[in-house]
């Protein structure tokens, strides 16, 4: 957690005289009053420290509902963090296609949720089948369809949802019969791309051939390979990351 957040945490508790709280209450209770929750040589470093383990008991929790209810949330963020620093593609995703569904729908309100969770639902099925993180390749689509919104090469009628076949200067690329489709060939050409397993499913990507098979284990390896583009990975883990962060 960045010094600052901790810092603000620490002046809100502090703001609000709950250590002072804290100090009556356990002064009044007598060694009892926690029983099984502080030990009698505790010596908290910080407040939230203090927080929990009076909380254990639920004293607090009744007092200031809000600023523990806070605080965990916080911790929690601390103590895990569902992504890898260097996401591996052929692996398991772990959003699921309601948060994948409002996060698009946050960044494209046009979209009605029809739409988003037909399309966030396709990409868990799809990159499942294949054994890709289904989480990779909604950022990726995210990224290089601008959350739907094409206005690119592209047309949305392609149901093209990564760029294949364009090559820039006006080149439209590929072309699929259905969303599904599309959405196929996306999850084969990473496959591709992490892996040289054969496809489990009928190949509909025409690139696939084209990819010299497992070069990005990693979803930083696809800069300069999928896309010329330097910060080409960062830019789709920085949206894993805020997929993570995200409160729907």
């Amino acid at each position: 957690m960045k010094a600052s957040l901790r810092e603000d945490l620490k002046h809100n508790i502090l703001h609000k005289g709950i250590l002072l709280v804290f100090i009556l209450l356990i002064g009044s209770g007598g060694s009892n009053t926690f029983s099984g929750s502080i030990k009698p040589d505790f010596r908290p470093s910080t407040p939230s420290e203090l927080l929990f383990s009076i909380d254990k008991q639920s004293k607090y929790f009744a007092l200031f509902p809000n600023e523990v209810l806070r605080i965990r949330r916080v911790k929690e963020m601390e103590q895990k963090s569902k992504l890898s620093p260097t996401p591996i593609i052929y692996s398991r995703g772990v959003f699921s296609s309601k948060k994948l569904a409002a996060y698009l729908k946050q960044n494209n309100p046009k979209l009605n949720e029809q739409k988003t969770s037909s399309i966030a639902q396709m990409y868990i099925e799809e990159a499942k089948k294949e054994g890709i993180n289904h989480d990779i390749a909604f950022s990726q689509m995210c990224l290089e369809t601008g959350f739907l919104k094409f206005g690119g090469d592209v047309d949305p009628e392609q149901n093209n949802f990564c760029g294949l076949g364009v090559t820039g200067g006006g080149v439209k690329g590929l072309s699929f019969e259905d969303e599904r489709s599309g959405i196929r060939a996306h999850i084969q050409h990473l496959k591709a791309y992490a892996s040289t397993d054969d496809l489990n499913l009928e190949l509909v990507d025409q690139r696939f051939h084209y990819v010299k098979r497992g070069i990005a284990k990693k979803v930083d390896d696809l800069a300069g390979k999928w896309a010329m583009d330097k910060h080409y990975g960062n830019k789709i883990t920085n949206i894993l990351s805020r997929i993570e962060n995200f409160q729907n």
